[in-house]
């Protein structure tokens, strides 16, 4: 019998062996899969916040409708191809001019006339409320209204007005400009309208617009002692404005 305290000699006792020769297949049950979060998988999906998503839908909107606007208005002002009205003054004349450097009282009568032309082949205009004003430099010697008119697309218009000062109060500035200016033989004088206007192509009518007409340095033949004279140069064209804008392609749109 074996002395259980002898230690063992020999090989250890191999495992036991598959049929074929094959160590015999590892039990299904080894695997185990990670464990799951019950509690993660539970969850609702994750849905976007309601305001960024109202936002979004804002910005597109706004970027659509800026691009149909500028669009149409491309497409109008193509079609139109608006242009400014031109205006020229033809005619100047002074008489009684009398100006007294004691007092600096200045009497005059004033008479302008000018051509305002229609460029636009369909655009129609309109002039109401139409002022005008001869001035010195800076300083208003005198104003008046002319009577409102319609043009019709390409066409001309001669307008009047006359201009009076009876022993009105001026700046000795103005006193002393003018005689120094006779003293050469003219006197320079600038010439100011200011009108509503309204466009019109066929039946639709853009919005209502101030004009604004510059003509400036309109220099009238004066002897020293004389106070009657005439425009001494041919016709003076004229600046032509509205809102203080240069650019006619944004004073004439269609909205």
């Amino acid at each position: 019998m074996a002395d259980p305290s002898r230690p063992a000699t020999g090989y250890p006792v191999p495992p036991a062996q598959h049929p074929n020769g094959y160590p015999p297949p590892q039990s299904a049950t080894a695997y185990a899969p990670p464990p799951t979060n019950p509690y993660y998988y539970n969850q609702p999906p994750p849905y976007p916040n309601p305001r960024t998503a109202l936002l979004r839908r804002l910005i597109a909107a706004l970027i659509v409708i800026t691009v149909l606007f500028l669009t149409i208005l491309f497409i109008c002002w193509l079609v139109i191809r608006p242009h400014r009205p031109q205006f020229h003054v033809t005619s100047l004349s002074v008489t009684n001019l009398n100006v007294s450097t004691s007092s600096q009282r200045l009497t005059g009568y004033w008479n302008a006339r000018l051509q305002v032309y229609n460029p636009n082949k369909k655009l129609k205009i309109s002039y109401d409320e139409i002022a005008s004003s001869i001035l010195y430099k800076s300083e208003i010697l005198s104003q008046t209204r002319i009577p409102p008119f319609k043009q019709d697309t390409k066409h001309l218009t001669t307008i009047d007005a006359e201009f009076s000062a009876v022993d009105s109060y001026v700046d000795e500035r103005v006193v002393n400009g003018i005689n120094g200016d006779r003293a050469r033989g003219s006197v320079g004088f600038n010439l100011r309208v200011v009108a509503d206007v309204g466009f019109k192509v066929g039946r639709f009518r853009a919005r209502r617009r101030l004009l604004r007409v510059w003509c400036d340095n309109v220099d009238i033949g004066l002897s020293a002692n004389g106070g009657s004279g005439n425009l001494t140069a041919g016709s003076k064209e004229c600046k032509v404005r509205t809102r203080g804008t240069e650019d006619p392609s944004s004073e004439f749109s269609c909205f």
